[in-house]
């Protein structure tokens, strides 16, 4: 029974020392890149404090920065971004979201390299701000600009955490093949032919009476 686990057990680690390796080797490495900008919604900077009060009321239900947001998200606004980026329409990705509980949206632009992210992010916001701010009146529309190369590589899982997924991927596959390997081997060591020699002494066959001496 000992040498049947420490079988099994050689198999888990020579699987996980493959999968980890494999894991290193195979981890993505970061080729996407995402500049991302602010957009604050906010009542007409010429009202007093007491006349913007109703105004923030209504900002605070969320209906207008949602609005924003659906609107920044527009596909429609991609051919001009891949032509500012200098780069094919479907290398980009174009999202937006209004901020729970705030009066901000963010919108955010994904390409293949950072020039290209941040060149497509500000053409959305030059192209569709003023028409944000038209359907968004009586409120302010105050676009934060992000800084010049402040673009950043989208995360991906690290060659760490992909080499311990192979480890343990590994380590439960080597530890099944060796089940398997010693479970075949046992087979065939009990389906083995068995020699059966039969006994002189088990010849039970009747004497003919014949062949007896009569007396």
């Amino acid at each position: 029974m000992a040498k049947y686990r420490l079988t099994i057990a050689a198999f888990a680690v020579i699987g996980a020392l493959l999968g980890a390796a494999l894991g290193y080797v195979l981890a993505p490495h970061p080729h996407r890149y995402q500049a991302a900008a602010r957009v604050a919604l906010l009542p007409a900077p010429d009202l007093t404090i007491g006349e913007a009060s109703p105004f923030w009321e209504v900002l605070s239900r969320g209906q207008i920065s949602r609005t924003a947001a659906v609107l920044y998200n527009d596909p429609r606004w991609l051919p001009s971004a891949a032509n500012a980026a200098k780069v094919p329409q479907s290398e980009l990705a174009l999202t937006a979201a209004a901020l729970p509980d705030t009066t901000i949206v963010t919108v955010t632009v994904d390409a293949g390299s950072a020039k290209a992210a941040e060149a497509a992010l500000n053409d959305v916001l030059t192209k569709a701000t003023p028409e944000v701010t038209q359907l968004s009146a009586p409120y302010a529309v105050k676009v934060l600009w992000p800084q010049e190369g402040s673009a950043v590589p989208v995360p991906v899982p690290g060659a760490t955490q992909v080499a311990a997924a192979g480890a343990l991927g590994g380590l439960l596959i080597g530890g099944g093949a060796g089940w398997l390997v010693l479970r075949a081997r046992r087979q065939r060591r009990d389906s083995a032919p068995v020699s059966r020699v039969r006994s002189l002494n088990d010849d039970t066959r009747p004497i003919d009476e014949e062949v007896l001496p009569r007396l």
